[in-house]
């Protein structure tokens, strides 16, 4: 059958899809718990909608590629499994209630994404050091019963990432646009076979003009693909990873069921417990960016875990001026005007966004609060 798995489906990939569904209830105390299964019905929906909510992924209960790796990681309690740094990076609740508990203590394990990547290694080794244990990297009995023996509740998540992210941003944020290197990212709506064909190369438009603005003032643009290309989420991530870019400005379309669905959203990493707070605040700008473009409604930010969000390790953020089921929308975002007065105030976002870091922290606020 293979992915998505969608309502109305049946077979033995519905039967783990509703097992491990079933899991994750009981583990969070949700009851009652779906029963045993092979069709994709409407409670499998109710329950698949409602973990995608509280995992940040859109709430459509179709389980795609995203919603299914999700799945995989719930059913993952710290000290079910060792863990250690790999090339291919170990992920699950357990790897984030590790990151958790690491920032807690002060020990920087960086973002709290539940990938063990290279800082979430750092910070147990610097861990082990301090407690007197081998220090290998990687987690297993000895170093859980410490952990587990030293964890402060009481103390914020987090603190240490976002102190350590909003560092990162001022330093860039002094030059202003002059040298900053920004990946812009252009996405194409998955083809449901009513979208007409000039959807999908909107926000390549859209990417390519915002370029063009960013390089005329000074600032580094690099594109994530060419027009013909089409990368994972995850290949953008690493490219993006590997060049160190300062800022991620991702621009897609999004889709509804009716074409009465209209409007601009942004949206920032968000985790179970950690927020991104250079990635809000980069969404709320250019979320003021579109609508003084002339976009609108306003759909409002939000933070979700995609995969372009949570694999990157600089503020990253999804644009989506409009929807392509919508035909007004789409009139609008098909226009050459349109696409060059967005992509002006989206460099003009970019700069606000900058400017607000150019100055104390703690006297900071969001013009959106």
């Amino acid at each position: 059958m293979g992915l998505p798995l969608t309502p109305g489906q049946h077979g033995s990939e519905i039967l783990d899809l509703r097992r491990r569904l079933s899991r994750w209830q009981r583990d969070h105390g949700i009851e009652p718990a779906l029963e045993e299964g092979d069709v994709f019905d409407d409670a499998t929906a109710a329950v698949t909608r409602e973990f995608q909510r509280q995992r940040n992924l859109p709430a459509d209960a179709e389980v795609g590629p995203e919603t299914w790796q999700a799945l995989v990681e719930a059913n993952y309690a710290l000290g079910d499994r060792m863990l250690w740094h790999s090339g291919t990076p170990m992920r699950g609740d357990d790897v984030l209630d590790l990151q958790q508990r690491l920032n807690q203590l002060g020990f920087d394990a960086g973002m709290e994404d539940g990938i063990f990547g290279p800082s979430s290694r750092a910070a147990v080794m610097e861990f082990q050091a301090n407690v007197g244990l081998d220090v290998d990297g990687i987690v297993g009995a000895r170093t859980l019963e410490a952990l587990q023996r030293l964890h402060r509740g009481h103390q914020a998540a987090g603190v240490s990432t976002r102190v350590r992210e909003e560092a990162a941003v001022r330093r860039i944020a002094r030059q202003g646009l002059i040298g900053l290197q920004v990946m812009v990212d252009a996405t194409r709506p998955r083809d449901r076979g009513d979208l007409p064909p000039e959807a999908q190369d909107v926000s390549w438009e859209i990417a390519t003009r915002l370029a063009g603005h960013l390089g005329a003032r000074g600032a580094r643009p690099v594109l994530s693909r060419g027009r013909h290309q089409h990368p994972t989420s995850s290949a953008r991530a690493q490219m993006a990873n590997r060049l160190g870019v300062d800022l991620i400005v991702s621009i897609g379309l999004n889709t509804s069921t009716t074409t009465a669905a209209t409007g601009c959203a942004a949206y920032y990493f968000g985790s179970l417990r950690f927020v991104s707070a250079a990635g809000n605040a980069l969404a709320e700008s250019l979320l003021d960016s579109m609508l003084l473009a002339g976009l609108g409604p306003d759909c409002r930010a939000h933070p979700m875990t995609w995969t372009l969000l949570r694999e990157t390790r600089m503020p990253a953020v999804v644009i989506e001026p409009g929807f392509a089921t919508s035909p007004e929308d789409l009139a609008r975002l098909t226009d050459p005007a349109v696409q060059d007065r967005l992509a002006r105030q989206l460099t003009a976002g970019i700069r606000r966004f900058l400017e607000g870091y150019d100055e104390d922290p703690l006297v900071r606020t969001s013009s959106r609060s």
